[in-house]
């Protein structure tokens, strides 16, 4: 059975495991910011570039960070259990991870 993208296949492993923090770094000012939107019960951010602003101005530039530490750890600590759940289930003949495998992964990282 094919994998779903077998360029992935190729990536090496430390590169996988420096990517998820990566990404959360990148993506975490957005979560703070629509965070701060859906809790805006005074209608005081008019968009989002007005509530990112407003962090900012108000908290400093860190404060679109905040809560990164523990969700890195989490993501990436997620991510490795998954890769070592992954490989576990792989057929040791062919290295390949049938869907239902790939499943069961997915449930032991919950």
């Amino acid at each position: 059975m094919a994998e779903l993208n077998p360029k992935l296949e190729s990536i090496p492993p430390q590169v996988k495991a420096i990517a998820s923090p990566v990404d959360v770094c990148c993506l975490q000012p957005i979560d703070v910011i629509k965070t701060r939107l859906q809790l805006d019960r005074s209608c005081s951010y008019r968009g989002i570039i007005h509530c990112g602003a407003t962090i900012v101005r108000t908290e400093g530039v860190r404060a679109l960070w905040k809560g990164l530490t523990p969700f890195a750890t989490h993501l990436t600590l997620r991510m490795g259990s998954n890769a070592v759940i992954q490989a576990a289930f792989r057929d040791p003949r062919t290295g390949e991870l049938n869907h239902g495998a790939r499943v069961l992964a997915g449930l032991g990282i919950l």
